[in-house]
Formats: structure tokens, C-alpha cells, sequence
């Protein structure tokens, strides 16, 4: 057993809640709406005592009800006989996600000159990173207008972002007095997540995400964590490439089994 990975698998189902979570015999099943996988999928994340064919006809039932793909969100701690019933049954494997760390402790005074290099850089290039506690209009209207890749309904994915209870830190940097980038940390048991890292098109390979990484990262630390993790897929090798440089090393992976 990962129990690392099983302690950041629950840590993201707690930083983002869906509309709809269901229990069944060590599975969790969500339903948000739109398509996205992350907000509607089956997550293996405990042990069975049921046959396996029969609870993937169940979940199978339950996602056909809501109209949704029956999706799987697999990992190194799934049963590999799990993951080879489901290829048996025509699920394929998709979407190789890293989930990666980096430790704050010892990172204090890296991120703080960090920060202040970035501050030049803001003065410089006429962009500014505000953090708030809270999530208000301009910043949640940014988070769903930049791509970030997902296909969840803005009214669902408003309704799960404010229904977030743990301590956030919404981040955006501004160039004069529009959003080009933002992103959001969420602190639980010592760890702050690291969330939809999101940057306008015509401001990508610059540094923003970068900046908008280290400024949520040092926040963490104030808070209280001393690591931040966060989750990328394995086909984006610039935003690996990206995370590896500040400090961030691969946990886990992750992989979602379509039928």
C-alpha cells in the first residue's frame, strides 16, 4: 500500500467537493456534471469485499442514470486485478497524470527571495500577483474563463469551488487590470494543494506559472504546511519540465480507465 498516494487521493477529494458523492463498499463515486473525469469517476481508493464485476455494473448503472461515461480513476494502490477486469471489459487507459511534492520546510528563504525577484519582475513588467482568502467575482470569473482544460459547466464548477471548506489562497496575477493567469492553493493537514496553475494563451512559456506556483507555495508555508504537492499530466513535458525546476519531485501516478 502507497500510503502517500492514499493520503493525497483524499486530500484532493476533500480540497474539491462535487456536486454529488456517492459511498459504495470502499469506492467513491462523483458526479459533477459537464465531462471532466476528475469531478466524475469511480475511485477504487479502498479495499473490496464485493465481486468486482458486480460493483463495476453498479457504477456502470449509476453513471448510465446521469447520463455520464463510466469513468475509473486508477492508481498504483488499485488491485491490478481491478485494472485488468476492466480491460477486459473494453475500458481504456487514458490521461497518465504525475502527482508531485516539493518540501517548504527548508524552502523558507528560497521562496521569499523568489518572491522578491518576482516583485522586481512585477514592477518591471508591469504585472502584479495578489493572493486573497477569499474567492470574489473577478478572480472566480478568471478561473473559469481561462482553458484550463476542463469541461465542467461554469455554474457546477462555481458551486464546487465555493463549496471548498478548508483554507484557500486564490492567486492571480494581473497585467494592469486584467487576470492573464491564476491559480489555487487549498491547506489540509500540513500540505497545501496546488490547483489549475492557469494562464492566458498569449502570456504562456513566460514564467507566470512559475511566479503564481512560488507565490502560493509561500503562503502555504505561512500557513502553517511544510509540503506542497500538486498534479500534472505526464504528456505536458513543459509544465513537468516547469515544476521539476522549482523544486517538485514525482509521488505517484495516476491513470482514468474509458470505456
Amino acid at each position: 500500500m502507497n500510503f502517500a498516494a492514499l493520503r493525497y487521493e483524499e486530500l484532493a477529494l476533500n480540497a474539491f467537493p462535487v456536486l454529488h458523492t456517492e459511498v459504495y463498499d470502499g469506492w467513491i463515486l462523483r458526479f459533477s456534471g459537464g465531462t471532466a473525469h476528475e469531478g466524475n469517476c469511480v475511485n477504487p481508493l479502498y479495499l473490496s469485499t464485493k465481486a468486482y464485476e458486480d460493483k463495476i455494473e453498479y457504477c456502470e448503472n449509476k453513471f448510465r442514470e446521469k447520463g455520464l461515461p463510466c469513468v475509473f480513476k486508477m492508481t498504483a494502490n488499485v488491485p491490478a486485478a481491478l485494472d485488468q477486469q476492466l480491460a477486459m471489459r473494453e475500458y481504456e487507459q487514458q490521461d497518465k497524470t504525475y502527482i508531485m511534492e516539493c518540501r517548504l520546510t527548508n524552502e523558507g528563504e528560497s521562496l521569499k527571495n523568489a518572491q522578491g525577484d518576482a516583485a522586481g519582475a512585477s514592477a518591471a513588467s508591469g504585472t502584479q500577483i495578489r493572493l486573497t482568502r477569499t474567492m470574489d467575482d473577478s478572480w472566480l470569473e478568471a478561473f473559469l474563463s481561462l482553458d484550463g482544460g476542463d469541461c465542467i459547466c461554469p455554474e457546477s464548477a462555481r458551486a464546487m469551488l465555493t463549496a471548498i471548506r478548508n483554507p484557500v489562497y486564490c492567486a492571480a496575477l494581473y497585467e494592469n487590470d486584467r487576470i492573464i493567469g491564476c491559480g489555487l492553493g487549498v491547506v489540509e493537514d500540513g500540505k497545501i494543494g496546488l490547483y489549475d496553475i492557469r494562464v492566458h494563451n498569449d502570456f504562456r512559456q513566460k514564467g507566470i506559472g512559475a511566479r503564481i506556483c512560488r507565490a502560493i507555495m509561500e503562503e502555504g508555508r505561512r500557513e502553517g504546511a511544510d509540503t506542497a504537492f500538486l498534479q500534472v499530466s505526464a504528456a505536458n513535458r513543459p509544465a513537468v519540465r516547469l515544476y521539476q525546476s522549482i523544486g517538485f519531485e514525482e509521488v505517484y501516478t495516476y491513470w482514468y480507465r474509458i470505456r
